[in-house]
């Protein structure tokens, strides 16, 4: 799998201050919930299915940190690596999320339409819809407030638009996320060096190539973590490539948020 969103989780007060937690997506999910909470001893044990339980003491604010927690993962989705990108790519990107898919399918029939955060990212993008647009930074921002993670970050970085655009929605998202979480706006350390096609009309190999040598870091980010903006993930080439970018300028960590996920993985592939 490449894109995973948990559905359900099951947190419930024992007695006292003894919690009951049981996960779905455990080899996925656990790993992030340990990271995110070093103090908690979680020593969760396997269960059916993907699941893993545990019974752990937490205080109030510990077992609402972690409720919150599992609300990003439930809400959102978490994007890996699909296979048709892992020659080209390794670990540039630590993590991922998106708000949602663009489109979903009707039940029961082939036909799609979009989710609430795909007209949203639809309104942004194409009609610059300044309430659709501060609807997804609040998104982003309560993302970032949950995620203790995405929480730590120092800077937020769009993917760079071409020289000939006057609007581009990952640089506004950017600077309003940044305003709004007090993090740097690091839209002056990334820039398009030279213009590439429509990623959208090109096979993967294709986009790679496009986008080699195409965008540069012209600021420092040796050390820090940073967030990775786009408004649509689809094949994941762009979000993947100037990771690696960030990565080989010494960035610490990179993370990502896009607005939406592609219907499919194999989109354009």
């Amino acid at each position: 799998m490449s894109r995973y969103d948990m559905k359900k989780y099951e947190l419930r007060h024992l007695r006292n201050n003894v919690w009951f937690l049981k996960i779905w997506m455990c080899e996925t999910y656990a790993p992030i919930l340990e990271e995110c909470f070093p103090q908690i001893d979680f020593n969760f044990s396997a269960g059916d299915k993907g699941t893993c339980t545990t019974e752990i003491s937490l205080s109030n604010e510990q077992a609402q940190a972690i409720e919150n927690l599992l609300d990003v993962f439930k809400k959102h989705i978490l994007l890996k690596k699909n296979k048709n990108i892992e020659p080209y790519f390794s670990d540039e990107l630590y993590q991922c999320f998106a708000l949602n898919y663009n489109r979903e399918e009707l039940p029961g029939t082939d036909i799609t339409e979009y989710t609430h955060f795909g007209s949203l990212e639809h309104k942004a993008k194409e009609d610059r819809d300044i309430d659709a647009r501060g609807e997804l930074v609040e998104a982003f921002a309560n993302l970032c407030e949950n995620h203790p993670i995405y929480g730590k970050t120092q800077i937020i970085i769009p993917i760079p638009p071409n020289l000939s655009k006057t609007f581009h929605l990952p640089v506004e998202l950017a600077r309003e996320l940044a305003e709004k979480t007090g993090k740097k706006d690091g839209t002056a350390l990334i820039r398009k060096v030279k213009e590439t096609p429509k990623l959208q009309d090109l096979s993967l190999d294709q986009k790679v190539k496009a986008l080699r040598g195409a965008i540069e870091i012209t600021g420092d980010v040796d050390g820090k973590s940073v967030i990775l903006i786009d408004d649509l993930y689809q094949s994941g080439s762009t979000m993947w490539t100037v990771a690696k970018l960030l990565k080989k300028n010494g960035a610490k960590r990179v993370l990502g948020l896009a607005c939406v996920k592609s219907w499919r993985d194999t989109d354009n592939q």
